[in-house]
């Protein structure tokens, strides 16, 4: 247990450090955790609460067996109680989010690109992300080429499960492109 008050304690002193070192310096300040990093021009860390707000130029990245990263002026996030994961981010704003998913069973992996008008929210535990309020997004099977599949998708939310792969969407419109083959001039018979 006196372990676990001094890592606290630790984070705190480190988190203290990190915000004061950008404030002296002029720097982007920047929190890393061991899924996350969160930068932007400005950090503001409530030590009651363990709330952190970004401001300016924000920038989500996620690491995993996936490859993710959200932009937007503004983000507010909490750390998990006992640890330095991100329990619950959320966006102020237009948002942009993309992603390159874990391969599939399939050996396919697709990138994503999305946006939404209101904002968006990232559960550190779930890994889910949700897009609020004109969220769009489109989807194109790797490697990208001539031949990729691709659709965009629009609706009120879209939801997309990290982990799984799986995408939801409430009021939803779908777009998909494939490529056609070639169609082969028919031959004639002939002798």
């Amino acid at each position: 247990m006196r372990f676990c008050s001094i890592y606290l304690w630790l984070l705190t002193v480190l988190a203290v450090l990190v915000f004061l070192a950008a404030s002296v310096s002029g720097q982007t300040a920047q929190k890393t955790t061991r899924t996350a990093t969160v930068i932007g021009d400005n950090m503001t860390l409530d030590l009651k609460t363990n709330q952190f707000v970004f401001t300016g130029h924000c920038k989500l990245s996620i690491t995993g067996p996936y490859q993710a990263t959200m932009t937007s002026a503004k983000m507010t996030f909490k750390l998990s109680s006992g640890s330095d994961d991100i329990e619950h981010l959320a966006t102020h704003g237009p948002t942009d989010f993309s992603v390159v998913t874990q391969t599939d069973d399939e050996g396919n992996r697709y990138k994503i690109a999305a946006t939404a008008r209101q904002g968006a929210t990232y559960s550190g535990k779930q890994h889910k992300v949700v897009l609020s309020g004109g969220a769009s997004a489109d989807i194109v099977s790797l490697p990208e080429g001539s031949d990729s599949r691709r659709a965009h998708i629009t609706g009120d939310t879209i939801t997309a499960d990290l982990k799984t792969s799986v995408i939801e969407m409430s009021q939803a419109r779908l777009k998909v492109e494939t490529p056609l083959e070639a169609e082969q001039p028919e031959q004639e018979g002939g002798g």
